[in-house]
């Protein structure tokens, strides 16, 4: 029997640098990013007339270099003040709301010589891997969080802060720094999955992290296949299609590490000599050109409206034609069903 294996519609390599990852991890770095370092203020504490006056200080000040050099006399004065956190997580905000690269750079650097008391290194070093990141100094982004994560293995934030960061480069063909994000994203997925949640985050916020790791496996699979490593990949999007079934996102890159397995299958079983071994391999490669197709189906049925998929969808619409018609002997009759047995219904 011959075996269809000319379709082979986008490279993976391709298909993980474009439009579509973009979207995947311009979405969960929004859906990430304001959660990971959010934390409940504290309550009215008693303060001193001199320590209200310098925290007045430190609101009316003019810009956020004159407000961290108010900071710091607050500290210097009273280092064990109980407005300390709330300042300390102002001060992050404010450093990071700069848009300039050079001065936030600067000033994160000086944020770690105010606040250095070792419940605050984590956000320090936060503070100091954002600013690398807007400054475009990736080696420095890693850098620090893995000396910061030397000491700290179990720190979610930096782990999930490296792990998207990483896939940004990535997206910008910086592939560099895959094999540590994907080191990084496994081990914040285990604490994520074994309920490690971290005293200070609360449970708000612990959920909120919960929520997207459908799209951490997501963002783990598309790594995998940057690396490589195709197996591991189709493991992770698995996952991921389990914990989000109406993302077309997850189809889309299953269905292409499908097609790669089907690819790779059918070059093997074309190279075997005749005999039941090789009859076997037959049926094997079949059942896998089968899941493609039912991949494919999910795709274009779940991204019918998302413009930034229609590119990827037009491709698979044709490819799926192919596939389909090989394996109904030349007809597409039942593919149009198919595909909109996998629609979302319409809400009423």
């Amino acid at each position: 029997m011959k075996i269809l294996s000319k379709v082979k519609p986008v490279t993976l390599k391709l298909l993980a640098s474009r439009v579509a990852l973009v979207a995947i991890f311009g979405c969960l770095t929004a859906g990430t990013t304001s959660a990971v370092f959010a934390q409940g203020g504290p309550g009215q504490p008693n303060l001193s007339a001199e320590e209200q006056s310098l925290a007045k200080a430190i609101m009316s000040a003019p810009d956020a270099a004159a407000k961290l050099k108010a900071a710091g006399e607050l500290l210097k004065k009273y280092p064990k003040t109980a407005l300390r956190p709330r300042v300390a997580r102002d001060m992050a905000t404010e450093i990071d709301g700069i848009a300039e690269a050079s001065q936030r750079l600067s000033l994160a650097q000086d944020f770690q010589t105010v606040f250095k008391e070792p419940s605050e290194q984590e956000l320090t070093i936060r503070v100091l891997i954002n600013a690398y990141a807007a400054a475009h100094q990736p080696d420095e982004v890693f850098a620090a969080g893995s000396d910061f994560l030397a000491k700290n293995p179990d720190s979610l934030r930096v782990l999930v802060v490296l792990m998207l960061l990483g896939t940004d480069q990535a997206k910008l063909k910086n592939t560099k720094f895959v094999g540590q994000s994907i080191q990084y994203g496994a081990h914040a997925i285990e604490l994520l999955e074994a309920n490690k949640k971290p005293a200070d985050i609360g449970d708000d916020v612990w959920q909120q992290y919960k929520a997207v790791l459908p799209g951490m496996y997501q963002s783990m699979g598309v790594l995998n296949l940057l690396k490589g490593d195709l197996a591991e990949a189709k493991i992770r999007l698995t996952k991921a299609v389990e914990m989000a079934a109406s993302d077309p996102f997850n189809y889309l890159f299953l269905a292409a590490v499908l097609n790669e397995e089907y690819q790779n299958g059918a070059k093997d079983y074309k190279s075997m000599p005749d005999g039941p071994a090789r009859d076997d391999e037959l049926k094997r490669v079949l059942a896998s050109l089968d899941l493609v197709i039912d991949a494919y189906a999910h795709m274009i049925a779940l991204s019918e409206n998302n413009a930034a998929l229609q590119p990827a969808r037009q491709q698979y619409l044709q490819d799926i034609e192919s596939y389909y018609k090989y394996r109904h002997n030349n007809s597409t009759a039942g593919m149009q069903q198919l595909i909109d047995k996998y629609k979302v219904p319409a809400r009423p």
